[in-house]
């Protein structure tokens, strides 16, 4: 393809070279703002989860960072094949458990094991999103949790939220 200069086309130039023209001008920016997007997209789910748990948690703040989750969001990209829209649904699925426990007048997530459910809502989204998923094997030896405890995690969350998993497309924006 002949490099063309965007701000030199005219308009007796042949349909091929108007092509060409939006080939090179458009098609490039475009995919270097999609880089970009998804970039920021990890960093403003770690913001917000930092904010939801450090909202219903006291004293989290302490033991938590935003590149703590971004790290751990890339850490589910690359072993688990997360997808952004499966990382905004988790969040989602650990607000609607943070106001189902104080709806409920429980208080099950503290200091101790914040990470843990974060990590059931992680998990609970993928399950829901992807048409082949790890098992829970998988995801307690990714993260060191005993089997037994992240089963009976997952349990108690789904109870907690009265399995109501689902998650429209409206709480995904705007949440």
């Amino acid at each position: 393809m002949n490099t063309i200069d965007c701000s030199t086309i005219q308009e007796s130039k042949s349909q091929d070279q108007l092509l060409e023209f939006a080939d090179s001008c458009h098609i490039e920016p475009q995919i270097k703002t999609i880089c970009v997007t998804k970039s920021q997209q990890k960093q403003i789910i770690a913001q917000k989860l930092v904010t939801v748990v450090c909202d219903a948690v006291p004293g989290a703040d302490k033991f938590i960072t935003i590149p703590q989750f971004e790290l751990f969001l890339q850490q589910l990209q690359q072993k688990a094949e997360l997808h952004v829209e499966e990382a905004m649904r988790a969040v989602v699925l650990l607000h609607r458990f943070l106001t189902k426990q104080q709806k409920k007048n429980v208080r099950v997530i503290k200091v101790s094991n914040f990470g843990t459910l974060i990590i059931v809502s992680f998990i609970l989204a993928m399950k829901l999103s992807q048409e082949k998923t790890h098992n829970n094997q998988f995801f307690a030896e990714m993260f060191g949790i005993p089997l037994a405890h992240l089963n009976r995690s997952e349990i108690s969350f789904l109870r907690i939220i009265d399995f109501e998993l689902w998650v429209d497309i409206e709480t995904l924006i705007t949440q």
